[in-house]
């Protein structure tokens, strides 16, 4: 690996700890090239601005996601449908583990001034996980789980789909802070798109999972309670004040 591809690693990884730490408004450029005694040209050599930092710290997590997809489209024990819902919950951002990173996208990607931010990081995702997902449904199709005429246009549609679920959950963790109305409110958007997706393929009910209901709960709390600490925190430091 070069120097500068060494450098410029650092640099994503630094901003995204320092964006989850501090918050993405509170963090400048100048906090990251502190954090590694990093020159301002040095920065500018890589990235235009904060904000194209951040989009490099999405399209290395979509890159990341998009790999593990890709390892279970090779697995040679599962079904077409069992490697479907596994490429859906490999290839998503949105998980329990990822709770830090899915607080830095609602943060960012997920205000009233975000919609550039989330097209472009569902861009990254719908590139990698395109042919990866017509692979499956023309598996699919073969093996007789699906009925498929048209395999790019329906993982696309698939895509889509998938996406907007995870928008409307986005904005849910985004506005919600009661879990139980949360989780509720999440476990029917679940059943719906998942209904969908089963109709869209002609699979048998139940067959496609899309996420692991347990999980998306988990985040759902995480999210939420990482929330009420840092507004705690806030309040805190304004009484310190």
């Amino acid at each position: 690996m070069k120097k500068g591809d060494t450098r410029r690693i650092q640099l994503i990884e630094t901003a995204e700890r320092l964006f989850y730490t501090n918050g993405y408004e509170k963090t400048s450029v100048q906090d990251i090239l502190d954090e590694i005694h990093f020159s301002k040209g040095g920065f500018y050599h890589h990235f235009d601005s904060k904000l194209s930092l951040l989009e490099a710290i999405c399209e290395t997590r979509a890159a990341e996601t998009c790999e593990a997809a890709r390892a279970v489209l090779d697995r040679e024990d599962l079904s077409a449908a069992e490697k479907l819902n596994g490429v859906f919950q490999a290839g998503t951002l949105w998980r329990s583990g990822n709770a830090g990173f899915v607080s830095l996208l609602i943060g960012v990607a997920y205000r009233e001034d975000g919609a550039l931010m989330r097209e472009k990081m569902k861009a990254c995702q719908l590139s990698g996980m395109q042919d990866i997902v017509e692979s499956l449904l023309r598996e699919g199709s073969r093996s007789g789980e699906f009925t498929v005429s048209d395999a790019p246009a329906a993982a696309q549609m698939l895509l889509r789909l998938y996406m907007q679920f995870t928008d409307e959950i986005a904005f849910l963790l985004a506005a919600e802070s009661e879990e139980t109305q949360l989780a509720e409110v999440m476990t029917r958007k679940l059943w719906v798109y998942r209904d969908a997706i089963e109709r869209i393929l002609l699979a048998p009910f139940g067959s496609i999972v899309l996420f692991e209901a347990d999980d998306l709960l988990r985040l759902g709390q995480q999210i939420v309670q990482d929330r009420i600490r840092r507004e705690a925190g806030l309040v805190q430091m304004r009484i310190d004040l």
